[in-house]
């Protein structure tokens, strides 16, 4: 490792008054302590999207989650990586995902979200102005065929006529239905069923898709769908063609060592700077240290080259987020790992390979489900925001990396945060090298064949953590 190296360039570039004099990729990644949300009892955060509502400069939440009490809360930001409750919104149901976007054409973004439970339903929250939202009106049902246990959902205009239509992943059913929006019929956004779209197609068990994302994955100006196949461990790939999506072509995850990997997120981001959209994720093995990996765009939307990087030394990686966070112009990765919770900043070490050097890996609770980055204190660089299920918390940690384009804090705060930084990671990497000799090797003794298709291996493990809303081992089935 080139740590220390590395804690001298970043020194000796802040003592000269500069962001930094070195390579971005030599600078370690530094990070402040988190500062910690917790949300209230019993309201278990699945995920969130980070966004300025109320139009005073700082980020503020809306947050999915499974609630006995049928909530969905709206977090008001301070800034500084702190939130506060501004609004409780009812459900019908769990909430697994949500989106934000102006369905309705008013120049508000309005949260977009589906319930899960005995009537699955698609709704949305009307934006009514400065962070406020009115109370669900429900955009399809039953009635409009809305299929099984709804989770993943996506918003974009897939038919090419100027609004917002949305894509729902159904976890149970097997499939993502599109629901096109028809306009406004008496003030409120008509949404009519356009078409569902079959997954795990030559699967013997269950496709389970989680997160599913609309993009232009192929180049030709239109946005195609993208699912992640949670218990069979494939990407799927349904192209658009004029307005409809066509026959989905899956992908398998690559074998890692004797391992295939299982996949419990996905995000769609240009990991070669190419100028396409790949398809990043973390790699969920049930043996020794955790990897990151890609499909790779071959430009007309094919997934066939897959690669495979560094990602958390220890714990299950459930979720991974892409983002530059030192300015040099390539994505680094921050991986988020279950039993035990823990992040893992890896710092990228060229834009070319796909090597990662782990420079900050911290335990934090028990489950960290859903990362975001985004400017929280106006220094113009990305700071991290995530959330830990079982725990009920929403933290975040700032950004004191200094940055090649010259953002980031003073040089102080630099120097400061390096020295820090070399601490914490001396002992940080002291602690995990004792936890990995206790580290997760072979199958775990009480999972078992959670995605039914006959084989219990990582997929059955990712699905179970997809599903967990407590902290006890599961008694069979995903959920």
């Amino acid at each position: 490792m080139r740590r220390t190296a590395s804690l001298a360039l970043a020194v000796a570039a802040a003592n000269a008054g500069i962001a930094c004099s070195a390579r971005a990729d030599e600078t370690p990644l530094a990070f402040s302590a988190a500062v910690v949300t917790e949300l209230p009892e019993p309201f278990f955060p699945t995920m969130f999207r980070a966004r300025d509502l109320d139009g005073d400069g700082k980020p503020d939440l809306v947050v999915a989650g499974r609630d006995p009490e049928n909530r969905l809360l709206v977090l008001a930001g301070n800034g500084l990586g702190g939130f506060s409750v501004r609004q409780t919104l009812a459900t019908e149901g769990f909430t697994d995902w949500l989106e934000l976007a102006d369905l309705d054409g008013d120049g508000r973004d309005d949260i977009v979200t589906a319930w899960r439970g005995d009537v699955p339903r698609l709704v949305y929250h009307r934006a009514l102005g400065k962070g406020v939202f009115a109370e669900a009106t429900v955009l399809a049902g039953v009635e409009e065929g809305m299929g099984r246990d709804p989770q993943g959902l996506a918003v974009g205009d897939v038919d090419g006529d100027g609004d917002i239509d949305v894509a729902v992943g159904l976890y149970a059913g097997q499939a993502v239905d599109l629901f096109r929006n028809d306009g406004l019929v008496k003030g409120v956004p008509a949404f009519a069923r356009l078409q569902r779209v079959r997954l795990g197609t030559f699967l013997g068990g269950f496709a389970y898709p989680r997160v599913i994302v609309l993009a232009d994955v192929d180049g030709d100006k239109d946005l195609d769908l993208l699912a992640n196949e949670l218990g069979g461990g494939r990407l799927a790939v349904a192209l658009n063609h004029g307005g409809r999506l066509g026959r989905v072509v899956e992908h398998r995850t690559p074998m890692i060592g004797a391992e295939r990997p299982g996949m419990a997120h996905m995000q769609v981001v240009d990991i070669d700077g190419d100028g396409d959209l790949d398809v990043a994720c973390p790699a969920l093995l049930l043996g020794g240290e955790q990897k990151v990996f890609a499909f790779v765009n071959d430009g007309d939307g094919g997934f066939s080259e897959r690669i495979v990087g560094t990602g958390a030394p220890t714990g299950y990686a459930f979720t991974v987020h892409f983002a530059d966070l030192d300015g040099d112009g390539d994505l680094d990765a921050v991986t988020g790992a279950a039993l035990p919770g823990l992040i893992a900043f890896g710092r990228r070490l060229d834009g070319v390979s796909f090597d990662f050097e782990i420079d900050i890996a911290s335990l934090f609770g028990q489950l960290v489900r859903h990362l975001e980055t985004v400017d929280l204190d106006g220094d113009c660089d990305l700071d991290l925001i995530g959330i830990d299920g079982p725990g009920r918390i929403v933290f975040a940690r700032r950004n004191n990396t200094p940055q090649a384009g010259g953002c980031g804090g003073v040089a102080e705060a630099a120097v400061k945060s390096a020295v820090e930084l070399a601490d914490a990671v001396a002992a940080e990497e002291a602690g995990l090298r004792e936890k990995r000799m206790s580290a997760p090797s072979g199958r775990p003794a009480w999972l078992g064949d959670v995605d039914g298709d006959g084989a219990v291996d990582a997929a059955d493990l990712a699905a179970w953590l997809a599903g967990r809303s407590r902290t006890e081992r599961p008694k069979g089935g995903a959920r």
